[in-house]
């Protein structure tokens, strides 16, 4: 098999030297060769995909983060190269998503095993997602998160700066009404701190927004809180890092193919984390943009026992 595997060396926030040892071990063990390419700082694999697609190879794994699966997927829409994945980030959504196993061995008999299946992604304005878009607090938030993340790394005393700053931003933060306009007919009016638009059941801090989510139903998920406190909102999401359900009268969910949003301040829009740009915006699925490899429900029926087992048997 024509096959490339493309690396994040830094996947989890710390190098590992025996990291590519250990990714190509548990591929030969499977028979599985591949060439390797590294990302870095400033090829974060969209490129290296693309490139590799474009010369005709079958496969491309990728062992990294969500952030890392994101920009190696974007590299193979629209192609017929198949997407394996070897999650290796701090959170794992997309394959939580997916149902795929961070456990190495797993996620490698999934690429051997598994069936090629294609997913959706969604698109906002011209930029591709795998996972939301969110409108309103949340995107007003990333940068102060960003922060964070960047002091945190540096052990800098500004960490207490910027998580100031993100209370301030969360506590300043006032519901605005929008118009929402679903498949080109339902309008929503609703006056909220954010609205989000899911392909993936997960994202973030591990957030189960919407867990009914599916990413090869070819619709996207609309979820907000009408007339939210921050109590609310809070609560909402505390829930959702929790994997419970949240129960409010006011709580909205819709699916639909193309969402238009406006609102009469502009707002700020993330994809995924990244910023991009203000309301108005149009979000819309593209359905079947990815072909990608999943575990089969034999394979998937196999590693719920062998889960279960070890539940139960925490110390053999």
């Amino acid at each position: 098999m024509n096959a490339l595997l493309i690396v994040n060396p830094v996947s989890g926030q710390t190098e590992n030297p025996q990291l590519l040892p250990s990714l190509l071990s548990a591929l030969e063990d499977q028979d599985i060769q591949v060439e390797v390419k590294l990302t870095t700082p400033d090829q974060d694999g969209q490129d290296l995909a693309a490139s590799a697609a474009e010369n005709g190879t079958t496969l491309v794994i990728v062992a990294g983060g969500d952030g890392t699966i994101e920009a190696v997927a974007k590299g193979l829409i629209y192609t017929q190269t198949i997407l394996g994945i070897l999650p290796l980030g701090t959170r794992n959504n997309i394959a939580a998503s997916l149902n795929i196993p961070t456990d190495l061995t797993k996620a490698v008999r999934v690429i051997v095993e598994g069936e090629n299946c294609p997913i959706d992604l969604g698109k906002v304005q011209e930029h591709y997602f795998l996972e939301v878009v969110g409108i309103g607090l949340e995107a007003s938030l990333f940068p102060c998160g960003d922060e964070v993340k960047e002091a945190v790394k540096k052990n800098s005393l500004t960490v207490v700066k910027s998580i100031v700053n993100g209370l301030k931003t969360f506590f300043n933060f006032k519901p605005h009404r929008l118009v929402l306009k679903l498949d080109g007919k339902r309008k929503h009016y609703p006056h909220t701190l954010q609205v989000n638009i899911c392909n993936s059941p997960r994202y973030g801090v591990e957030f189960a927004l919407a867990p009914q989510a599916k990413m090869n139903d070819g619709k996207l998920d609309v979820i907000y809180i009408n007339h939210p406190s921050k109590w609310d909102h809070l609560r909402h999401f505390f829930s959702a890092m929790r994997g419970q359900p949240f129960i409010h009268a006011r709580l909205k969910n819709y699916q639909a193919k193309m969402i238009q949003v406006k609102s009469y301040i502009p707002l700020e829009v993330h994809a995924d984390g990244h910023c991009v740009g203000h309301t108005p915006i149009t979000v819309e699925v593209v359905p079947n943009a990815l072909q990608i490899r999943l575990p089969t429900p034999k394979l998937l029926e196999e590693f719920t026992e062998t889960q279960k087992i070890s539940n139960n048997n925490p110390h053999s």
